[in-house]
């Protein structure tokens, strides 16, 4: 009998409301209804779904809200000031943190909530009517919404919909109110209320194309810097804000959570497109938009944290097809170039190794002969940076690769035991160098001892290929361009 009633109670508390009112007025009926199996139809005591744009919180969200409670004040205004940064992105935390069991946690949370949502709403050119503190009439409204009648609950929370914004600060109340039916409501309420505000924020915001008013869209500056202010581009970040609005607003409030919020994106897509076919689903232009304005920021230091991954996204043959033929081309390819300009940066083969498959001559010379300048050791950059001059660049360039002809550092080693049975092919510096320079000239790296070539269309040969099986072969082929070219012929 008491498993009965636990059942019972269970039920009463979770189920979905017109079950919940028959519960209420019919225990004979609840009992036949459990009999049945029908209690596999109960969903959880809170509701589930994120707001908009929201994503879980993440492992250092949760520590920054256990320390709002802390016993250092500098610790929990410290932990204050970093939530309040992180904008939107922490909305979904800071309504769960309502119900903590710290009342000094509760009520920082709820004042960074306020404050977080009355910035959303402020100088959009959309009417702000965010209450100050709940009043009576609302507060009925909100008791209503556990009412025993079904009726009365749906009337209240229609009410309190079309409030709109006036209704926030009750509905926020309301999250941690005892009664689980009227916390679940109230949290769909104030979702639905959050997401008709933020629709009508985009839309003000992709119509003001003549920019008369001030739009606080987070990273909307350094886009249009980029790639304009037309109404394609508010379209486009109408969209990327959609999609990634949390990511946005850490980027644009440098929180200290972007990093984290970054690579867990790319790492979830990587997962969710891996191996994706040339004719597979594409990762959407918003998401790649926004991932290549961030990723391209050179004053960010932990922008590339993940890069590795991204790198793979931006490889897919999908994507490439996406970015080339949809109808954002142009601006992504900005975005790509600038990325391309930041990756090859930090030392990394990344940036070059794009350039040559998205085809971007500019961008791609400009940062090969960059990383040429300044000498750097790195074998494999320096491989790649001079095929980028040999793909995009002319017989001008070569005086600037004459340097590397003399620099034997091993860029990459493969086994084949069929050509080789014992050790490995090593490929130097100085043979890739050899095989662009006299490509830049018109003449023919067979006629030089070159055995393995193969041709490949992003990197004109591919990478393994441009050494040879034997050190002698090696020492031939540079033999013979040097009596060709001595004494400056």
């Amino acid at each position: 009998m008491a498993e009965i009633s636990n059942r019972l109670r269970y039920m009463t508390e979770y189920s979905e409301p017109l079950v919940t009112d028959m519960l209420r007025y019919s225990i004979s009926t609840l009992t036949w209804l459990v009999a049945l199996g029908v209690a596999t139809l109960a969903v959880p005591a809170e509701d589930t779904a994120d707001f908009p744009g929201g994503e879980p919180p993440t492992a250092a969200q949760r520590e920054l809200v256990e320390q709002l409670g802390d016993k250092s004040y500098n610790v929990r205004d410290e932990a204050t000031r970093k939530l309040a940064s992180q904008g939107s992105a922490a909305i979904d935390v800071l309504t769960k943190t309502l119900a903590h069991a710290d009342p000094e946690i509760r009520t920082r949370a709820r004042s960074i909530l306020d404050g977080i949502l009355q910035e959303e709403t402020a100088g959009d050119g959309v009417e702000n009517r965010n209450a100050a503190e709940p009043t009576a009439a609302q507060r009925r409204l909100i008791e209503q919404l556990g009412d025993d009648s079904f009726f009365i609950r749906e009337e209240a929370s229609r009410q309190l919909i079309s409030q709109g914004a006036a209704g926030k600060a009750a509905l926020i109340e309301a999250l941690v109110n005892p009664d689980v039916e009227i916390r679940n409501r109230a949290r769909r309420i104030l979702k639905r209320i959050l997401h008709d505000e933020f629709e009508a924020r985009l839309a003000a915001f992709v119509a003001d194309v003549d920019a008369k008013r001030q739009h606080r869209m987070p990273g909307w500056e350094r886009f249009k810097d980029l790639v304009g202010d037309g109404r394609d581009a508010r379209v486009l970040f109408a969209s990327m804000m959609r999609s990634e609005q949390p990511l946005l607003s850490a980027y644009a409030n440098q929180s200290e959570e972007l990093a984290e919020l970054f690579a867990t994106r790319v790492s979830w897509l990587q997962e969710r497109f891996a191996g994706s076919a040339s004719r597979g689903p594409a990762i959407p232009p918003e998401v790649m938009a926004t991932l290549l304005l961030i990723g391209s920021d050179p004053t960010l230091q932990d922008r590339f944290q993940g890069v590795t991954q991204f790198y793979s996204l931006l490889y897919y043959p999908s994507t490439k097809q996406a970015m080339m033929a949809g109808p954002h081309r142009q601006m992504l390819l900005v975005l790509l170039e600038k990325w391309v300009v930041a990756a090859a940066s930090t030392g990394s083969q990344y940036g070059i190794s794009i350039a040559l498959k998205y085809d971007l001559e500019e961008a791609g010379l400009q940062q090969a002969l960059r990383i040429i300048e300044q000498g750097t050791t790195h074998g494999s950059l320096l491989q790649y940076a001079i095929i980028c001059v040999g793909r995009f660049g002319g017989e001008h360039h070569v005086e600037q690769l004459k340097p590397l002809l003399d620099n034997e550092t091993v860029c990459h080693t493969w086994s084949n035991t069929q050509l080789k049975k014992n050790g490995t092919i090593k490929i130097q510096v100085r043979d890739v160098t050899l095989v662009i320079t006299l490509r830049l000239l018109g003449k023919d790296p067979a006629d030089y001892g070159f055995k393995l070539l193969r041709e490949s269309p992003e990197t004109l040969y591919y990478v393994y290929t441009f050494g040879f099986i034997e050190e002698e072969e090696r020492q031939a082929a540079h033999a013979k361009w040097a009596r060709e070219n001595s004494g400056g012929n």
